[in-house]
């Protein structure tokens, strides 16, 4: 964590995970053992270690809340660790200090970090004097030396080095490397309390304890999670408890209860690397209510609580992935709006189908929020100022360009290529058609897509055009040449994502003298965002020429085009093809494989065959590595040509 920001959204995180155990374990708190109600604390420890991830809600939309604040905060302040636009991110769980503080917030966030390192200083500083006063530590009698002795051996248990200590009221366990047992000097010890400490130092809890007061000391300034750190602590005494009431019987556990009363004590309750049998006076009560209702949990419960556990781990540790919603693309209020460009700062575009969609739709829709959403961070400032003076639409004018676009038609990515440092594009949209016009018209914009950090963004790249034609497309370009002549064939390709609404006003009419009429309404365009969509197919305009020499063919000149390698399908084709020939006719068809056939009889040409054809591959979004084309003369299969890309 690098500035107040991350901290405040790893802070509230790691609280609305807390919340959401505390719920669970009051629900199950007198169904399943201390063993699952201190084992559940696990989670909670991973989400304090693991930075939250800015793209996913825990529970709540809170990395959404604190980047709003933040860049409302950040815009009147100029900090060092932190910038307005600058989206919240969490590297590291433990805070440090990049330069010096220069805002408010920056010296807040230097306060938080010498409060983690304070508090870390004191718990080793009051380590340290516990360790300091065991040097005036008495030897056990010989009669206590029996008692500890006969409890090992009773339980089987090992002990480590003991001494008794004037002015303490409970034992407890001092260290981790070398554990000692302390017993009160001025009191008898119980054969019940040496069996709780000994059982805390077999499992290690002084070491437990390390733990959770590193973790203490990540969250001093958080009361709530100090509170939950102090059940933490309650719920490992409780589970000592536990394993201690399983090796006893009858009245002795009663007597347990009584002994855990008389030793209310919070001297050293919270020294790291100690264990302490009162674990503080004030959570006594809830120890005893545990042993009141202690009993042999069934086998069956185990089973039990890893489930509950399993399905607590997807919203503690994972969250749920932050999606966009209506209201997030349609603001309507100023604190909306800044919430909704919080949310895109956050949550980019996955994939680059999903980018030149959102920013295509940003265009057509004039929704600056799909803009933000697919444009680089440097944009956000210009764009939020931009729907914020819109008069409270909070719409974004496009440009005069797209004036004449139509919505309803939707666009098309065309040109798609690679570039070194992403892709390359031309995003197409149609113009409103005249009466006399004979072609489709488009309004071109060129854009580059690039990877950022939170995923794809969109540029424009050089100046839009208008009354694009078909003919103005860019194209990819390939030739081949033999025997039989030359072939040149031109590619158009358009990358498409699914955004077609099925008709649902759907009507069937049957009449009384046995005839039906079926009306159907046309599909619309999906207008909703779409940031990890993906290509739902490619689409490439082939356009053929082929001419043959003058010596070839004496009636007619077929060809047969498409993907290489020849496929099986290409073979029907082929016999169409060459049956058309024998007769003497034209003809043309184009396959599901995108193959496609031509066939002209030489009396209508002037020494070139002219084709198109339209090739749609299903999940792709490139072309295929290459061409082939198979010339046919006089109903004869004459030469298979495989074509190669030219430059331009």
């Amino acid at each position: 964590m690098t500035n107040l920001w991350a901290f405040l959204l790893q802070t509230l995180t790691v609280s609305a995970a807390a919340v959401l155990l505390l719920a669970v374990k009051g629900l199950f708190a007198d169904k399943l053992s201390p063993r699952w109600q201190y084992g559940v604390w696990c989670l909670l420890a991973l989400r304090v270690l693991l930075p939250v991830s800015t793209g996913r809600d825990t529970l709540l939309p809170l990395p959404v809340w604190v980047e709003a604040v933040k860049t409302a905060a950040e815009g009147y302040l100029s900090s060092a660790y932190s910038a307005p636009y600058t989206p919240v991110s969490v590297a590291a769980p433990v805070p440090w200090l990049t330069a010096a503080p220069q805002s408010v917030t920056d010296w807040l966030f230097a306060v938080y970090t010498a409060g983690v390192v304070l508090s870390l200083l004191w718990y080793a500083l009051s380590y340290v004097r516990l360790r300091r006063l065991l040097r005036f530590g008495l030897p056990l009698t010989e009669e206590l030396e029996g008692q500890l002795e006969g409890v090992c051996q009773r339980y089987g248990l090992r002990a480590c080095p003991a001494l008794r200590l004037e002015g303490i009221s409970s034992a407890f366990v001092c260290g981790v490397f070398r554990p000692v047992l302390v017993l009160p000097a001025d009191r008898e010890v119980d054969d019940k309390v040496l069996l709780h400490e000994l059982l805390h130092l077999r499992h290690r809890d002084a070491l437990q304890n390390v733990f959770w007061c590193l973790l203490r000391g990540l969250h001093w300034c958080n009361p709530f999670l100090q509170y939950v750190f102090d059940r933490i602590g309650n719920d490992m005494e409780s589970l000592c408890d536990q394993r201690v009431l399983e090796r006893l019987e009858g009245e002795d556990r009663r007597a347990y209860g009584q002994i855990l009363l008389s030793m209310a004590d919070e001297t050293y309750a919270r020294a790291p690397g100690t264990t302490s049998l009162s674990n503080g006076g004030k959570n006594i009560a809830r120890r005893i209510a545990a042993i009141v209702r202690f009993k042999k949990y069934p086998r069956g419960m185990a089973l039990v609580s890893v489930c509950i556990v399993a399905v607590l781990s997807g919203p503690v540790l994972v969250g749920t992935a932050s999606g966009y919603t209506g209201t997030d693309t349609a603001p309507d209020t100023a604190a909306a709006l800044a919430l909704s460009m919080a949310r895109t700062r956050l949550v980019g575009c996955s994939t680059v189908a999903g980018a030149l969609d959102t920013y295509a739709k940003g265009l057509l829709l004039e929704n600056g929020v799909y803009l933000a959403a697919a444009s680089p961070l440097e944009r956000q400032e210009e764009l939020e100022a931009a729907m914020a003076e819109s008069g409270g639409s909070y719409l974004l004018y496009p440009g005069e360009e797209l004036a004449e676009a139509e919505p309803g038609r939707g666009y098309s990515v065309c040109g798609l290529t690679r570039t070194e440092g992403g892709y390359q594009a031309d995003l197409l949209f149609a113009m409103a058609e005249d009466e006399d016009q004979t072609e489709t018209a488009y309004i071109l914009v060129p854009v580059t897509v690039r990877q950022e950090d939170r995923g794809w963004v969109v540029e424009e790249i050089g100046p839009r055009r208008t009354g694009v034609t078909e003919s103005d497309l860019p194209a990819a370009r390939y030739e081949a040449s033999g025997e039989s002549g030359s072939v040149t064939l031109t590619a158009c390709v358009f990358c498409q994502v699914d955004n077609n609404i099925s008709p649902t006003d759907n009507v069937s009419v049957s009449f009384t003298d046995g005839s039906s009429v079926f009306w159907s309404s046309s599909a619309a365009f999906d207008e909703t965002l779409k940031p990890d969509a993906a290509f739902d197919a490619v689409e490439a305009w082939l356009t053929l020429t082929y001419t043959y020499p003058e010596n070839g063919p004496s009636r007619t000149v077929g060809v047969l085009y498409g993907p290489s390698p020849i496929t099986d399908e290409s073979e029907e084709m082929l016999g169409d093809l060459l049956q058309a020939q024998e007769e003497g006719v034209s003809a043309s068809g184009n396959s599901t494989g995108g193959w496609s056939l031509e066939t002209q009889m030489l009396s209508r040409l002037d020494g070139t065959l002219c084709s198109s054809g339209v090739l749609t591959l299903e999940g792709a979004d490139a072309l295929p590595e290459g061409f082939c084309v198979q010339t046919c003369w006089d109903g004869k299969v004459r030469e298979l040509l495989t074509l190669e890309e030219v430059e331009q």
